[in-house]
């Protein structure tokens, strides 16, 4: 079966625009309604205006409806004179203009209230999308999605409520037109019809422009993500020239593209125009000549023609803006879709779970697609225990640490706290007691208080100091220019290498973690930095479960166990507390096997 355009867009587009935005939708509907039939009245209140001023309104079917509003004015007990028929005039266009006021502001309402609810669909799902998935897509294209996409979903909320609102005034001007000529009124529509399918290829083209779009901003997005994020790596290898370039060509083909649906649009227009003219030139023609209509008919039906055809002329380019923009909402829905068949599994309860004596990994399999990168692996961790995790790279340290913090999910076996089951019902709970730092650490372009607040959103003044002075952060912090509400600059730009990572770990200690991870946290670190971050380690034994994984023989030394990784699985495990057995495994790790493999 053939998927057509508007299954696969127009369709999903109107349910889902429907069901967020219902009653609004109902309220503009109602809006439109109320303002084509004032524009009706406005237009019956031209005959007798006409009829006033000496023209004969009586023959023919004008003749009925001339009848028909003076005993509209009868019954509200008005004597149709020059004045009151003007008063009520100029009541019915200021009470219209009210109207349309308040529809322009529902209009916008449901514009920018779809593409808020759309967007906060869309964040949730990205945020509960699995680690493995999330890390497969480019953060960019998220970016896009829910900025330049979005935008383009709502401008195409307002050109469909454009189209609504002209095709429901065209039907009172149609009604109308009907009273004077029937014959002529049906020519004029299907010459307006016969226009619409002549145009119909521009259309088409309109939905292709739309797409294209969508895919150049993306390639933008990405362009400028990958530039700005790795801006130190591209100048170090004089790379500049090649990005602008690339985006340079990227801006080209966007100006390209929107100059090439400009053109389809206006030339749309134009041929509809002209061929409007002509329509109406024939049916003056036919009426004068042929039809022998009277004058005051032929008046008002030019008057309501003039009208019409541009009313048709303005639905067809709020429909080819319409169909150029709404490909964003397929490239929204679509990344939604992704992201809600890849999401984490929300528990129906949430259960507490309490770390007091072990963790866990049992005959644990995990594998990234096809590549298994560890293998029936079992490990325990004792609670207050410092452990440490070495091996080379790609031996699977930084997937332990993952699986240890319920990002992932193992393929085989279970990772147990205590003897229950990491899972959906406890993983909140869980990760609310692991503090983790990596090698490339993250700091939000904030100041070094609220860097700190984001792991512990409730601590104190006194517990912020505590973390810092436990982190050996303090020493830094304090003397800078504003202390602890100095701006760390994106990405802790402001501050030295050892000095972010030493912030990070405070963010870690100041949730009073019950398992800390250090994921490779001092391997670019000097050696004067590294030693005081062990040193805060140091102090913290017996207090915390710390699981440390590195390449450096330094930062493993005051272990109390070391697992070596290799091809996925523990081809050693030493239990430190001999004094001979760890200078024999510092000696083999230093002298043979550790340079080798690390």
């Amino acid at each position: 079966m053939r998927i057509t355009w508007f299954d696969k867009a127009f369709w999903p587009y109107i349910s889902t625009l429907g069901s967020a935005m219902s009653w609004k939708v109902t309220v503009a509907l109602t809006l439109m309604v109320f303002l084509s039939l004032m524009e009706g009245v406005g237009l019956l209140m031209l005959v007798p205006l006409l009829g006033l001023v000496g023209l004969d309104v009586s023959q023919g079917d004008l003749g009925g409806v001339a009848r028909f509003v003076s005993s509209a004015f009868r019954f509200a007990g008005i004597h149709p004179s020059l004045i009151t028929v003007l008063g009520v005039y100029v009541l019915i266009v200021s009470a219209h203009g009210l109207l349309q006021c308040w529809q322009a502001v529902v209009n916008a309402d449901i514009q920018y209230g779809f593409v808020s609810v759309l967007r906060q669909r869309l964040y949730r799902s990205i945020a509960n999308t699995n680690w493995v998935s999330f890390t497969r897509s480019r953060s960019s294209e998220f970016t896009h999605v829910l900025t330049v996409e979005m935008d383009r979903v709502g401008a195409a909320t307002h050109y469909l409520l454009r189209l609504f609102a002209t095709a429901i005034v065209t039907l009172v001007y149609v009604g109308f037109a009907l009273r004077l000529s029937v014959a002529m009124t049906g020519v004029a529509i299907a010459c307006s019809g016969g226009l619409w399918l002549l145009l119909k290829g521009r259309v088409e083209v309109a939905r292709a422009a739309g797409e294209g779009v969508s895919q150049t901003f993306r390639g933008m997005h990405r362009v400028i993500a990958e530039h700005l994020g790795g801006m130190k790596v591209v100048r170090s290898f004089g790379a500049q020239e090649r990005y602008v370039d690339s985006f340079e060509r990227l801006t080209v083909r966007m100006k390209q593209m929107y100059l090439s649906a400009i053109r389809n649009q206006v030339g749309s227009k134009y041929w509809f125009d002209v061929g409007a003219v002509i329509v109406l030139s024939v049916i003056l023609l036919v009426s004068v000549e042929a039809l022998v209509i009277p004058t005051v008919n032929v008046l008002l039906l030019l008057f309501v023609f003039a009208r019409l055809m541009p009313r048709f002329s303005e639905m067809l380019q709020s429909y080819h803006s319409f169909v150029n923009a709404v490909p964003a909402f397929t490239s929204v829905i679509e990344t939604q879709k992704y992201c809600d068949s890849t999401a984490e599994a929300l528990p129906e309860k949430v259960q507490r779970l309490a770390f007091r004596h072990s963790i866990r990994l049992e005959k644990v399999s995990f594998g990234y697609g096809a590549t298994e990168v560890i293998r029936g692996l079992d490990l325990t961790i004792r609670a207050g225990e410092t452990v440490a995790i070495v091996g080379p790279s790609g031996a699977g340290k930084s997937t332990v640490a993952a699986l240890l913090m319920g990002l992932i999910v193992p393929d085989k076996g279970r990772v147990l706290v205590d003897g229950t089951e990491l899972g959906a019902t406890n993983l909140k709970s869980w990760r609310e007691q692991v503090g983790y730092v990596d090698q490339e650490t993250f700091l939000f372009h904030d100041t070094v208080r609220a860097n700190l607040l984001f792991a512990c959103p409730d601590a104190t003044e006194e517990e912020i100091w505590l973390a810092l002075k436990m982190a050996a952060a303090d020493e830094f912090v304090s003397p800078l220019p504003k202390g602890i509400d100095t701006v760390a600059g994106d990405r802790g730009i402001q501050l030295s290498g050892g000095e972010r990572q030493r912030l990070a770990l405070a963010r870690a200690l100041i949730r009073k973690p019950s398992l800390l991870i250090l994921d490779e946290a001092t391997s670019s670190l000097d050696i004067e930095n590294e030693r005081r971050i062990l040193k805060t380690l140091e102090g913290l034994r017996g207090q915390v479960t710390i699981l440390i994984i590195s390449h450096r023989l330094s930062a493993v030394q005051g272990a109390d166990a070391i697992y070596e990784l290799q091809d996925g699985k523990v081809v050693e495990r030493e239990d430190l507390s001999d004094k001979r057995g760890a200078d024999f495994l510092y000696l083999r790790l230093l002298g043979e096997n550790f340079p080798k493999r690390c």
